[in-house]
């Protein structure tokens, strides 16, 4: 019988879409973290990040660069989900009354920034490249701690400090990001204007939007009443939402929902807004931000970077742990918490990636100066965060008992 008369049928063999990769990826992170879990003991995060990394552009190639710039609106959502969350837990009156935690988490930022900025200007970068890198320093993965935390449901003064610290730390990132932008447009030949106006823009905008999202909200919640399963559905789109409208609006995705996040907890003083705990239905965006996050990560370049990396690595940790023990007993904090604290601060992956593409693309030299030992800093915080983490909340004894697979 001709091939043509059988026109209906597949090419041999069959050529598998994009589509069906990202299936692949995430059904093989999946089992991965399980695996992670339930025999290693070991974060889920490490299996769903190894599995990206195994699959993606720098190994197999089963997932390609071009498939990593389509899916990352899914990473912006998965994010903004996480952030929003983190900012409805960050209690602004527990900084007034403690002041000794604002002062705390400014001094830690700041000596992150200094110390990478330091180090990196002794090795010769400029100072726009050393900014970028110090700038990023400053930030804990919010998507990591959120996911520990809540994968192994802790609760204590540690988990609630880690959160605070990490909330501040990503506002202080984006922020400065943002300043980062505007230098960038005066060393590429922009006038003043962009070079002040810019970062004004992704700043106040993106709070203002946050502000007059959360307005919204709160009044769309106030009329429909207090139903939790009709306000999730509610509040995801309202992130969902969000996130749309500050990417076409080129404003910071991440500060905006981070923004209102803090804006839904503290102009709802009425308390209309149902607490919001993701929990397993946004396990798919976890699964997804990890396993491209993983893809993401590059690992061409490691003998001429890694001191780099390290000392990088290395400054951001002495300096944020000199931070938290100068401070411990003013802040009400033991040593020994502390140091936990420090330890459950280290990660940086996801969000790092996200911002540093964002400045990348603003200044492609930034990429080829910076790229390789950033990213191999981030890569190795990407399977040491979550462990140096999950460690520090188990030491702190404020862990649930696990449940029964």
């Amino acid at each position: 019988m001709m091939r043509t008369d059988l026109f209906f049928l597949p090419d041999w063999p069959p050529v598998p879409g994009q589509l069906f990769w990202v299936a692949v990826l995430l059904l093989a992170a999946i089992v991965a973290g399980e695996a992670a879990r339930r025999w290693l003991r070991l974060p889920r995060i490490l299996g769903y990040v190894a599995v990206g990394a195994a699959l993606g552009p720098q190994a197999t190639g089963v997932v390609t660069p071009t498939t990593l710039a389509e899916l990352r609106v899914l990473v912006e959502i998965a994010v903004g989900l996480l952030l929003f969350e983190l900012g409805q837990r960050v209690d602004l009156g527990w900084l007034r009354r403690n002041p000794w935690l604002l002062a705390t988490s400014v001094l830690e930022a700041g000596l992150s920034f200094g110390a990478v900025f330091a180090l990196l200007t002794l090795l010769g970068a400029r100072p726009v490249v050393a900014s970028t890198a110090a700038v990023l320093a400053m930030l804990t993965s919010p998507a990591v701690v959120m996911t520990v935390v809540k994968d192994l449901r802790a609760q204590g003064q540690v988990t609630e400090r880690l959160l605070l610290l990490t909330a501040l730390n990503t506002a202080y990132a984006v922020v400065g990001c943002a300043l980062v932008a505007g230098w960038v447009h005066l060393e590429r030949g922009r006038d003043i204007l962009a070079m002040l106006a810019h970062p004004v823009y992704l700043v106040a905008g993106s709070v203002a939007a946050a502000a007059l999202v959360a307005l919204a909200a709160r009044a769309l919640l106030r009329l429909l009443g207090r139903r939790p399963v009709f306000q999730f559905a509610i509040l995801v789109a309202i992130v969902l939402l969000t996130v749309a409208g500050a990417a076409a609006l080129e404003l910071s995705v991440p500060l905006a929902l981070l923004a209102l996040g803090i804006f839904s907890r503290a102009l709802d003083r009425a308390r209309h807004f149902v607490p919001l705990r993701f929990g397993e239905t946004a396990m798919l965006f976890i699964v997804v931000l990890f396993a491209l996050t993983g893809a993401s990560l590059r690992f061409e370049g490691w003998g001429l970077a890694f001191a780099t990396a390290l000392g990088l690595v290395a400054a951001r940790c002495a300096a944020k742990g000199v931070a938290l023990l100068a401070l411990a007993r003013a802040s009400a904090l033991s040593v020994r918490n502390a140091s936990l604290l420090n330890l459950g601060l280290t990660p940086m992956s996801g969000l790092a990636l996200l911002l540093l593409q964002d400045l990348v693309r603003l200044d492609p030299r930034l990429g080829a100066e910076i790229m390789p030992s950033l990213m191999l800093a981030i890569t190795l915080l990407a399977f040491l965060g979550p462990l140096a983490t999950e460690f520090a909340l188990r030491a702190s004894g404020e862990v649930a008992p696990e449940r029964a697979p």
